[in-house]
């Protein structure tokens, strides 16, 4: 009498690393793709983080906008914006004036809807000014990723491109704190 069916132990090992074979390129493809995700959501908070910092310091005090220490203040204000973004993984300094970011801000004196860089005509130094001017703070930054995840079909790309830039402003009201008698 014979057996129909035999199996062999070896073969079905065989299977296994194959499958493994198959799978491994698409979880490595997907980890890779999940770690560019996250820097590049790190990256935005950070650049926004960075904008932020600067536009605070050129709000905290009208004095600053008087017509002698604007180029300090301008000075000061990309200064930190280098500084709070100097972790960046792109980031080229020197930290008191970086290239990646780059920075720039302008002024408002009628609630944003208009924005102008500095003039003294703006009479921004003046703490009691109505409405307050405003200082907005833009940073671009480039961003590399590690690996591009993109292809291209029939002349057309898809996926994500080799490298992103992001802008991010950061807009504040300039403030005078007085202290009480």
């Amino acid at each position: 009498m014979s057996t129909p069916f035999v199996r062999l132990r070896g073969s079905s090992r065989g299977q296994s690393v194959v499958e493994f074979a198959l799978v491994l390129p698409i979880l490595v493809i997907l980890m890779i793709g999940i770690i560019d995700l996250a820097r590049i959501y790190t990256t935005m908070l950070s650049v926004e983080s960075a904008a932020r910092e600067a536009a605070d310091f050129g709000t905290f005090g009208s004095q600053k906008w008087n017509s002698v220490p604007v180029d300090d203040t301008e000075a000061k204000m990309e200064r930190r914006a280098c500084v709070a973004a100097s972790d960046l993984p792109d980031y080229v300094g020197p930290d008191d004036s970086c290239s990646n970011p780059t920075f720039s801000y302008q002024l408002s004196t009628d609630r944003g809807a208009t924005w102008v860089g500095y003039d003294p005509v703006l009479a921004c130094d003046d703490p009691s000014r109505e409405p307050p001017c405003w200082v907005k703070v833009t940073l671009h930054y480039d961003f590399r990723l590690l690996v591009p995840l993109n292809m291209e079909v029939f002349g057309v790309r898809y996926g994500i491109p080799n490298s992103l830039t992001f802008e991010r402003s950061s807009i504040f009201a300039m403030t005078d704190l007085e202290l009480a008698p």
